[in-house]
């Protein structure tokens, strides 16, 4: 990278991920909306998650390709400012363009799967809220693979200090967090995890599911980290609504983690409708591509993914934390 390329991302990334969501941070929240609302008609704003999405309408029918893309920089932006919000509030603020739907349990420990998909932050605070402490398990998040993006790096980094402050626990790095994760839900707290994690980032124990119409995997990790600790698995997810700018915590039912190929399916499903029902919403189309290639052979005889990394890259955009 050239040293005017760099500066231009440098100023990029100080308008995209301090100046313009740190401005609608401060403001109350109809006026928030409608200031989001305009910087996402902006072409510019976010546009290498724009471009890691071109292949969306591959893989979805999509009637108007600007809206997509108007909504991907919507919920991008969304995204890092509530990270800006969150830093400013304290832990019991909850602000009225955030509502819940259902109840984790009231008592114990147990494992809540996500996705990357909406604004995710709100499920650490909505655990907070309820009364549980969490920790979030996060993929590697090192320095040297932000090289070019110091801004982005330090948001990442601030990104995952908050999840911390939030949930009261430390992040826990994969890979070898299986005893810290097994400790911290012994003591009572909570464990949060991503679970539309590719075999790049996550691998081992990837099993075949369907997504989108296609032969793509989930990890089961997850799930035996809960069956042995002998606690429920809870699905959970951020929905928006695009016309209000409202977000809903919507939080499921608490299940047992076993059998792992039953329950991957059924998340696989809430993960299909979800991206079909708002496909703007999904972080991951960055990685949809290369998931499918990799996934290929499971669904055939002798996968293997013991060759990938398990650690985020730039091209994962600070691998979007809850």
């Amino acid at each position: 990278m050239s040293a005017g390329i760099a500066w231009r991302a440098s100023l990029g990334d100080v308008w995209q991920l301090s100046l313009a969501p740190g401005s609608v941070a401060r403001l109350p929240w109809p006026l928030a909306w409608r200031l989001s609302q305009q910087l996402a008609r902006r072409s510019g704003l976010y546009a290498e998650s724009v471009a890691a999405a071109a292949s969306a309408p591959e893989w979805l029918p999509l009637d108007d390709s600007a809206a997509f893309q108007r909504k991907l920089r919507l919920v991008t932006l969304l995204d890092i400012v509530d990270l800006h919000w969150s830093r400013r509030h304290a832990l019991d603020a909850w602000p009225a363009q955030v509502q819940i739907a259902g109840a984790w349990p009231a008592q114990g420990a147990f494992v809540a799967i996500t996705f990357h998909y909406g604004t995710g932050l709100w499920l650490c605070r909505a655990l907070r809220r309820a009364g549980h402490k969490s920790q979030f398990l996060s993929a590697r998040f090192e320095r040297s693979a932000f090289a070019r993006r110091p801004l982005l790096y330090r948001y990442g980094v601030q990104r995952l200090a908050e999840v911390e402050r939030i949930g009261g626990e430390p992040v826990a790095r994969r890979p070898g967090v299986r005893k810290t994760l097994l400790d911290t839900l012994a003591r009572g707290s909570a464990v949060i995890g991503l679970i539309d994690v590719p075999p790049r980032l996550a691998p081992h124990g990837q099993h075949p599911v369907s997504l989108l119409g296609q032969p793509a995997s989930l990890p089961d990790g997850l799930l035996r980290l809960a069956a042995v600790a002998g606690v429920p698995v809870v699905p959970c997810w951020v929905e928006v609504d695009f016309t209000s700018g409202e977000r809903r915590v919507v939080i499921g039912q608490a299940q047992s983690p076993q059998p792992a190929e039953a329950v991957l399916e059924q998340l696989a499903a809430s993960l299909d409708r979800l991206i079909r029902a708002e496909p703007g919403a999904w972080h991951f189309w960055c990685e949809w591509p290369a998931w499918l290639r990799d996934a290929a052979p499971l669904h055939a005889a002798g996968f293997s993914n013991a060759a990938a990394k398990g650690r985020l890259q730039e091209s994962a955009a600070a691998g979007r934390s809850p």
